[in-house]
This record gives C-alpha cells, structure tokens and sequence, in this order.
C-alpha cells in the first residue's frame, strides 16, 4: 500500500505538549515540518478558560497543513494539526479526537498527561512531544506512552523559554531524543518514515537467528536472560530501539548493539518497562481496599506485622500506594500492627526514583486532594512523599525469577508482569508467590494475568480485579531459575569472559598475615558505630543465621538468636563506655551437643586511616558441655550449681530489664513530651503549607494560563503593528487624504493630505469637524456625513477648493471587523490632473476627427499597402502626386504600381529592414501614372492590423526641392561673405562716426549694441567651438538689440534646441532679416508692436522635425507686403532643407519655417528658454 494510502486510514499521531512560551516554540516547530509527513498532530497547552484562544490562527500561518481547534469531535486525518479549546480536555477514542469538560478544579488540571495517557490507550505506537512550559506536565504522560512502545521527543531545556517541563520530562529517564525545537521537528519526520519502514519486523517477518544473537547479547553485557520472555514483547521493544537508532533492519541493529556498549542498557531499559501510576485502575486498588485490606488487619494481635511484597515495582508508586491504603485501613482499627511494604525490581535507575520518593505535580490527576495532603509534601513542581509513608516502604533490587523470595507475606501486588513471560517462567512465578505467601494470603495480579497455572496454588476471590487467595499448601518450596551465567548452555560469539586473577597474586605480605591470623584466632566480627558489619573473619559463619525477610547489615541481625540479647548489649556499653566488656557464657549447640560461648567485644577507634571507629567482637568458644546420665552420685551438687548458675543469670538479667526499663520509660517521657509540641506545631504548619500549597497551585496554573494568552496576545500585537505600519505606509504611499471621523462626527484620525484642506493639527483629534475651516466649496460634507450613518450608502462627490484645484470626495461608513458602523471615512482624492486630461481628451478626440477628416482630403500623397499584397487605401494627395485614382491603385504591389527603387539598395532589402526595425525612412524613385520620374522622401511603419502585416507609408515629393537645395547652397556661400564685410563695413562706420561725432552719444550707443548682436551669432558658434548654437540664445542675440527700449515687446520661447553650425549661420541671417524687415515696414516699426517667435520639435516616422514660427502683432496698415527682393529670397531659400511660409494677416507678418533636425539632436536636453 502506498504511504498516502496508509496515512489516510491510520495515521501515526503526535502529541505536542507545551505550556508557557509554547507559542513561540510551537511556531519554530511546525515551519520546520514539512507539510506531507503522514502524520496527524494533536497540540495540548495550558489556555486561560475564560478567554478565547487564536492559537489555531497562529500556527496556520507556519505550517501548510490544515489547523482546526476541536470544538466537539474530530476524525484525525494525516497532514492535519489539531488543537486543544479552551476549557476542555482532548481525549481520543480509535481515531477520533473529542474534546470534553475536565473532572478536576481549575489548578489541578494536567491536560498534557491526559491526552498522552489517552494516546497510549490507544494507539501505543505513537509520538510524545514536549515542548517549553512551567510544571510539569506530561511526565507521566509520557511514562504511559514510553511503556505503550511510543516515541519520546523532548525539547533541549538550555533553548526552552521555560524549561521546567522539558526537564521534568527528561527527568524520568525515558526521554529518546532531547534536541532544540527545529532539529526535533526534522527527527520526528525521520521516525514516522522509519516506523513505515520497520513494519514488516513487528509482522514477525525477521531472522530467528539474529533475535536470539541479540539476546544473548544482552545477558552478557547485563546479566539478564530474557529468552523465556514472551516473544512479541521482545519484538516490539526491539523494533522501537530500532527507530530510535535508525536501523533498517535486525541485522544492522544486531551491529549497531554489539558496536555500542550503552545500547544494551537501553533496551534493557525498555524491557523493563519501568513504568507504572499511583492508583492505576482505581477500581482494582477500591476492590482491594474493600475486600482485602479488612481481612488483613481482622484478628491481629498488637505488635504483628503485616507484610507486603510489590515484585516489578518500578518507580514505586504502586508500593506507596498500598501503603497508603493499609494506613488508612490501620486508622480504622484500635490496634495498629506493624505495617511493612517490600518494593523489588530490576532497574536499579527505577529503584532510586522510588527511594527517594519524588513525583511530578501531574500526580495531582491520580492521587486525590486529600491523600496529596496527608501523605505528600509539595516541593516546587514536585510532590516528595511524607516520613510516614516513605518509612513503611521498602526498596530492594531483586530477581523474581532467579533470587530468593520475601517470605511469610501476606499479600503479593505483582500487576503487569507475567503478561511478558512465557507460560513456563508464568508457573514459576506463581509457585514463588504461593511459597512467599503465609496460608491464606493474597495476590493481586493485572487485569490481564492469571494465577490459574499450576493449578491448585490460588483461588480466584475476586475475578473482575484478579484478586486470589493462596490455598494452604505448607512446605511448598519454589523452583528457581539457575543463575544468569552458571549454566547457560550457549555464549555470544566474540565475547570472551575475562579469568580472574588467583588469591594469591592479588594479596600482599599484610594480607597473607592477616589471613594466617584469622584461621588461627577466635572467629571474630569487625562493626562499625551502627553495628553494621565491617569485616567477618572466615571461621565466624557458624554463629551467623540471619532473621527472614529483607536481609541487613546489622550484625545483631545476623547472629544467631541466643547471642542476640548479650551481643546489643554488650555493643552498647562498648560505644557509650568505650571500654572492653566480656559477657557471661551463653550456651549454644554445635553438632547436637552444647557449648559455652562467651562474648568479647572490644572498642577499635582507628580500623584504617579514613575508616570510622568501630568494635571487634571475638566469639570465645569453650569446649563441649557433657551431659552427665541422671544416676550419678553428684546430681544434688550439679543440680545446685545449676540453679546457683541460673539464679545469678536471672538476677542479672532482671538487673539489665530493670535499668533498660528505667532509661526508656525516662526515654519515652522525654519522647512524648517533645512529640506533643512537635505535633502541635506540625499541625499548625501543615495547615498552613496546605493553605500556602493550594494557593500556590491555583497561582501556578493561572500563571501559566497568563503565560500563554501573553505569548498569544504579544503575537496579536506584532500583527496589528505589522498591519499598522502598512496602514500607515500605504496612506503615506497612496497621497491621498483621508480623514476618520466617529459617530458624533469627531476626528479620530487623519493624513498629512488632509491638512492641505483642513486647518487641523494632531492635537485636534476629538473636535468636531465642524470646529475647523477648509479650503473646499463644499458646503454639505457634515450633511452628507450624516447622511452615510444613516443609510450606510457610500456618497461621491467631485469639489473644487479655492486654489482651483479639484477633488473627489468619497464618504463611506466606517466599519469595525466584527461589522459594527463606528463613524465615517472620507477621503479627498486630487483630480485636477484628471480632470485636465479629461478636458485635453475632449479636445483631443475632437481635433482626430478634424485629422481624420483632414487625411481624407490632405493632399500628401499617404497609402497603406498590405507587406505581402497590394495597396489597401489610397487617399486624395496619392491620387494628385502619382495619378492612379483608388480604384486603379487598389490590389495591385506597390512597387510594381509605382515602379519604385530604392537607390544603392533593392526593395527587398527595404522590406527586410522594414520587418527588422518595423519602420523605414529614406529617399525613393517612383513613377507617376504618365511615367514621370520623381524623386520621394518616404516614411514607412510596419503595423500588425487583424492579423495582417501593414505599411503605412507617407511620401513627399522632393524632386523640386533637391533641385533648389544646390543653389541654396551657393547662395549661402555668397551670403554669409556678404554679411562677414557688410558687418566689417558697418562697425567700420559705427566707430568712425563714434569718434568724429561726439555730440550724440546715447545714439552712438545704441547703434554700436545693434551692430554687435548682428555678429552674436558668429559668436555663439566660437564659443562652442562650433559644435552648434543654442536656438534660444540665437534668436536673443539677433533680436533683443532691436527692442532694448521694451523688451515686453518681444517674446521668445520654445524647447531647448541646439542648431549645428551649418544651420546655426544661416538661421541667423534669417531672423536677422526678418528683425529687420519688422523694424523697417513691420510691428516693431511702432511703438505698440510686438513680435513672438516660437518654435516646437516634433517626432514621427522615426526623425524629428523643427517648427519656427514667427508672429507679428501691431504692424502698420497700408504697408506693402508683397514686394520681393535679395531679403526675401535669404527668408524663403536662405536655410537648407527647410519649407518657408509667409502669409500677410490683418497684424502683420506670420512665417512658418519647418526643417528637419539631425539625430544627434535628440540626446539634447529639453527646457524651456
């Protein structure tokens, strides 16, 4: 099946823990998760339940995948997030998410634990992720996925904002993989494709022979055997290390463990499965309250103990909490017994948990309010378990399959354990329990697990809980399983076991005296200050017999019975004397006959260098005491020796009994005093770290609730001053000026825009616009203001201010984002450009039909003819020019109508260079209907009209002009040196005139400025070393000398063009001839004429063309203006190229020149002169 297809029917699920500063890290990890994992996510943090949360908003802009918050129920699906609402708790039931009310008060909820323990109901292959967070919250979650084969990822605490959940996660010791937020998200990725891959090994599909190499393997290196294990069991343990390791297959994982020693501790750690709950299934723990519990404690005499055994304890919750319930049964009863719980395991990781007795605050959600505060105190994010309740239990490391047993139990709380091992190793369970167990104990076992096999060992009292009662069976001795390496049939190949060194060569001189000594000296103890042994001599072990149970170090508790009494109390006056004693002889029997046996113990203040002071207790063995038959003639002395010997031994005794009396009840007096003010203020003090315990609680959890509606509101924040700074950069960007008022028509805010308009600065938002003047014609805003509040219809208005300028004016309602009307946007947009443009357009659009009309009737010659047809239109001046009407031009080729070459070239280069550059101008040779050749200025433009190539071609016929331009050019020759001695000959003349008449001298003045502006010319092209002369400055030189009087007279403007020297002369002479006429029989020849030269430059059909035009208002009537001499021959033929118009009006002259322009005249630069 493809991986899509599996991802859709079941997909791996991830649980996503985190609590303050889970927002944040939550953000980090779902941008570094790809969108096509396979995997549905489920994210659980601690929300304020009074307010709404936005977390499924946030993280739906980090991640493609689809983010919901459940509101009821879900069906998980791959590649979806899911996320926990306010107020309620995510549970899920096969593959549905639903979200319900919490059973607990606010401050003991544990939402995180929850959800996980949900998951590993359900899906026990499944993802535990811990992220940021206070508390501690989901540690024992992820102790319930860790045991249903999960995966446990938890973020690096050192980049964690709060790092107190992460590192009450790893502190379970059963974190996988600790990294930051972004390597664990890319880790997580490889897991779910790696559980993909490891399927077929969990189906059983493997090599027999690698599984039993590897377990081999893992009885070398840690001494436990777990061939006899139930085989899936192994398997899916193996399988998730595998994952872990990232091992294909159990051959490469078989390498990887024999290549890594800390591997086999950590499998061995997960087949443990050290994990376990206070209470786990209350009603097993109710069952046994009420059905067990009563009959223990019935008949119990004051003094008797009651023993428990917890084997596979684990962390020991499960020990403390039958604990728990036997001090809550013993408070029910007159006479309390001695209670006593032993908790044995394996993991020796899991066996300091539970001695020292310290657990999440998540056990909040197992252990009841009133039991957390009679039996725990609160430390921080942890409960640590009272001194009543830690001193009952017991912990050992401990083999129930291969080291002896507790003994004269009276219940046996072994749940969950059998169910990982086969049916062979089940009945020596069983067998060990039914010898442990005193006749008519009790078993409790797990919901799965039954007693049943050997059958006839228990009987099932209660079948629901798996509670069973021991048959007496007396005498019944357990089998045990041989040690872990004496044995065992078969070794790992390629380990080889170490030979230990013999005695002798680890022992020096001291040590072999020593040894010499001890065979040869009385047997002998070494103990220290607490009695506990040291050092026993070899010879000793004859008066060792330890009690049952729990074995100690006390050597008091080893001794055999009848030395017990002496041996305290001789140890005693040792340590408080500190001086050698030597008890009476006690007697004792060896071998079936009686010896004496005295006891020496000396005091021993230095044993070795860094050793504290102890004792030597030296058993001082007599010889054997004869019995002597009852006919002997002394039996009256040995009988009074006898008694004498026993009275003085019962008077000591009573000697001792006395004094030990007197010292404890004196003991006991002081005890119970000090007891009572120790109650009474532990009572005051418990009563008010209760009070200080459930405050800090619901701080606790409201803090962290705040924590995560801060994180989710600073990110609101950063949105909306994100959205703010657009805002603003958007009204500043689009100039346009908007102004916000309220309901009341108050200013809320406005742009800079708007201060143009209205007299207003930042300090007058609040005032009613009406307080304010503005530059607008616009008598009705406050009346269309109103009018949008009360229909919510938009109004536009366009407005003239009193600069002239115009303005569109939009009123809209003012809406909030949950739709609410919150007073008026209005916004003034200039449009007096538009509006010009408009206007322009008009005109625009009514002078083209005047052009199109003009084209119609113009008489150049312009035609379109179809690049791979014929001509298409012909208009009147084509007509004129070629002779051919339309309809003898219509359809036929171009250059076949008109016979048309192109000089130093071929058409059809023009036609490529047409289709290259989709434009040609040049000079042409054409016919005319009546076969006249005729030379033509062309200008061609490659159009695509409907699909079709088109020329649009504008020709002029230039034969004429070609002829005239030779001549222009002579006659300019001849001009120009005319001019150059005219202006010699007349300076000439000025200075002559300057110096013999002197009587005149403003005249003198004038004439000689006129005369030098006549040169100016010359002199603008020197000075730009004839590179060419500005027009602008040309026309200025040439003409201002005749209007220094008033120069209003005189207007000259037009674009910045810059005239090539072999222009810039003749274009001179040109003005220079017109100023002259103008002075002469023209406007400036009166005092209220006046001439305006202007000019434009023009571009189309690829050149630019120059338009001077020359205007005179004011000039006298009855002037002769037709008469034609060498000035009017330099206006009309004076500038080569150019087309000369002179048309006399009503104001006097109007001359038109128009010249084309080279193209190096377009990089000039444009202005207005």
């Amino acid at each position: 099946m493809p991986q899509e297809a599996r991802a859709s029917t079941r997909p791996a699920i991830v649980g996503i823990g985190a609590s303050a500063g889970g927002v944040r890290a939550l953000q980090a990890f779902f941008e570094a998760l790809p969108a096509d994992t396979g995997a549905a996510f489920v994210v659980i943090v601690h929300l304020d339940p009074q307010s709404r949360s936005d977390l499924s908003s946030i993280l739906a802009t980090r991640t493609r995948m689809p983010v919901a918050q459940v509101e009821a129920s879900a069906k998980l699906r791959a590649n979806h997030v899911y996320v926990i609402p306010p107020d309620r708790r995510l549970q899920i039931s096969d593959h549905e998410i639903s979200a319900s009310e919490f059973d607990e008060p606010r401050g003991q909820r544990a939402p995180i634990d929850l959800f996980f323990r949900s998951l590993a109901r359900q899906h026990g292959d499944g993802f535990a992720v811990i992220l940021t967070g206070a508390g501690s919250d989901g540690a024992i979650g992820v102790a319930a996925v860790k045991e249903a084969g999960g995966i446990i990822l938890v973020q690096e605490p050192s980049e964690a904002e709060y790092p107190s959940m992460p590192r009450s996660a790893i502190g379970t010791g059963i974190a996988d993989f600790v990294l930051p937020v972004r390597e664990l998200a890319a880790r997580l990725v490889e897991l779910v494709h790696n559980k993909e891959n490891l399927s077929t090994v969990e189906a059983g599909h493997f090599d027999e022979e690698v599984l039993r190499r590897i377990l081999v393997h893992l009885r070398v290196r840690t001494g436990h055997d777990f061939a006899r294990y139930k085989r899936s069991t192994i398997v899916r343990r193996i399988t998730r290390r595998m994952q872990v390791t990232r091992s294909e297959n159990l051959s490469e994982y078989y390498i990887f463990l024999r290549d890594n020693a800390e591997e086999a501790q950590a499998l061995l750690g997960d087949l443990l499965i050290s994990v376990t709950t206070f209470f786990r299934d209350s009603e097993t723990f109710e069952a046994l309250k009420a059905k067990v519990l009563p009959y223990l404690f019935r008949g119990r005499e004051p003094g008797s103990t009651i023993r428990v055994w917890v084997p596979g304890c684990a962390t020991g919750e499960e020990a403390y909490t039958i604990a728990m319930l036997l001090i809550e049964e013993a408070t029910r009863h007159d006479h309390r017994p001695v209670l006593q719980v032993f908790g044995s395991d394996l993991d020796a990781r899991a066996l300091a948990i539970a001695r020292e007795g310290r657990y999440p605050a998540a056990i909040e959600a197992d252990v009841s309010e009133e039991r957390l505060r009679r039996f725990f105190s609160r430390e921080g994010d942890h409960y640590r378990v009272r001194r009543e309740l830690r001193d009952i239990v017991l912990f050992a490391s401990h083999s129930l399959l291969k080291d002896p047993p507790f003994s004269r139990v009276d219940l046996i709380s072994c749940r969950n354990l059998l169910i990982y091992l086969d049916r062979e190793l089940q009945q020596q369970a069983c067998s060990t329990f039914h010898y442990a167990l005193n006749p008519e104990g009790y078993l409790l076992l797990g919901s799965s697990e039954t007693a049943d096999n050997p059958p006839g060992l228990f009987v099932n009292i209660e079948r629901k809980s798996r509670i069973y009662q021991s048959t007496v069976r007396l005498g019944d001795k357990p089998r045990l399983l041989p040690r872990l390496l004496g044995g065992l049939g078969t070794h790992e190949p390629g380990l080889q076991t170490a030979r230990p060194l013999s005695p002798g060569a680890a022992l020096n001189e001291a040590a072999l005296h020593r040894k010499a000594l001890e065979k040869v000296a009385p047997p002998s103890a070494l103990v220290d200050d607490a009695h506990r042994v040291v050092h026993l001599s070899e010879n000793a072990g004859r008066y060792i017999r330890p009690s049952a149970g729990p074995l100690s170090g006390n050597l008091v508790d080893l001794v055999r019975p009848e030395l017990r009494f002496e041996l305290s109390s001789a140890l005693n006056r040792v340590f408080e004397q500190r001086q050698p004693t030597l008890t009476l002889p006690i007697l004792l029997r060896f071998d079936g006959s009686p010896h004496r046996v005295h006891l020496q113990v000396k005091p021993v203040e230095e044993v070795e260098a860094a050793k504290p002071r102890g004792a030597l207790v030296l058993f001082i063995e007599g010889e054997a005491v004869h019995e002597l038959p009852a006919s002997s003639a002394d039996d009256q002395h040995a009988t009074d020796e006898t008694v004498r010997r026993l009275t003085e031994e019962l008077q000591l005794t009573q000697s001792r009994m006395r004094t030990t009396r007197e010292e404890s009840e004196a003991a006991n007096e002081e005890l119970r005093a000090a007891n009572e003010e120790l109650q009474s203020i532990n009572e005051e003090y418990r009563s008010t770290s209760e009070e200080l315990e459930t405050s800090k609680e619901e701080l606790q959890s409201i803090n962290e609730e705040l924590q995560t509606v801060n994180s989710e509101l600073k990110l609101k924040l950063d949105v909306v001053s994100r959205a703010h700074s657009d805002l603003q950069n958007l009204m500043a960007a689009t100039e346009i000026g908007t102004l916000f008022l309220d309901p009341g028509l108050r200013i809320k805010r406005f742009t800079e825009q708007v201060t143009e308009l209205f007299r207003i600065t930042p300090s007058d938002e609040g005032r009613v616009v009406t307080d304010f003047a503005h530059r607008l014609e616009y008598d009705d805003l406050v009346k269309d203001s109103q009018a949008v509040l009360a229909h919510l219809a938009p109004i536009r208005r366009e407005v003239r201010s009193r600069d002239r300028r115009w303005y569109e004016v939009r009123l809209r309602p003012y809406r909030t984002i949950d739709d609410k009307i919150d007073g008026v946007v209005i916004t003034f947009v200039d449009v007096t450009e538009r509006r010009q443009v408009e206007h322009a357009l008009r005109e625009s659009e009514q002078k083209l039909q005047s052009v199109k009309r003009l084209v119609e009737l113009s008489h150049d010659p312009i035609f379109i003819w179809d690049f791979d047809g014929g001509v298409v239109e012909w208009n009147r001046g084509s007509e004129e020019l070629y002779g051919y009407s339309r309809e003898e031009a219509f359809g036929k080729k171009k250059e076949q109508l008109l016979g048309t070459i192109v000089p130093g070239a071929s058409f059809h280069s023009l036609k490529e260079q047409l289709l290259r550059d989709r434009k040609w101008a040049g000079v042409l040779k054409q016919r005319t209907k009546d076969g006249r050749e005729l030379t033509i200025e062309s200008r061609i433009v490659l159009e695509t009209i409907e699909g079709r190539r088109m020329a649009l071609e504008s020709t002029r016929d230039i034969t004429e002009r070609n002829h005239w331009e030779n001549r222009q050019k002579l006659l300019l020759g001849e001009l120009t040196h005319r001019v150059k001695n005219t202006l010699a000959v007349v300076q000439a003349i000025a200075h002559q005139s300057l110096r013999n008449s002197g009587s005149n001298k403003d005249f003198i003045e004038r004439f000689e400025g006129r005369l030098s502006a006549l040169a100016a010319s010359h002199g603008l092209l020197v000075a730009s070393d004839w590179k060419g002369a500005d027009l602008g400055a040309l026309a200025r030189n040439q003409l201002e000398p005749y209007v220094l009087d008033d120069k209003e007279r005189l207007h000259i403007g037009g674009e910045a063009v810059i005239l090539p020297a072999d222009l810039a002369t003749p274009f001179g002479l040109v003005l220079h001839e017109l100023a002259t006429n103008a002075v002469k029989h023209g406007s400036l020849s009166r005092p209220d004429g006046k001439v305006e030269v202007s000019w434009t430059v023009k571009s189309g059909n690829g050149e630019r063309r120059l338009i001077v035009l020359w205007r005179e208002t004011g000039s006298p009537p009855g002037k002769i203006r037709g008469a034609r001499g060498l000035g009017s021959a330099l206006i009309e033929s004076g500038i080569p190229n150019a087309m000369v118009n002179r048309e006399f009006g009503p104001d006097g002259l109007v001359c038109t020149i128009e010249l084309p322009l080279p193209e190096a005249e377009e990089d000039g630069a444009m202005r207005r002169s």
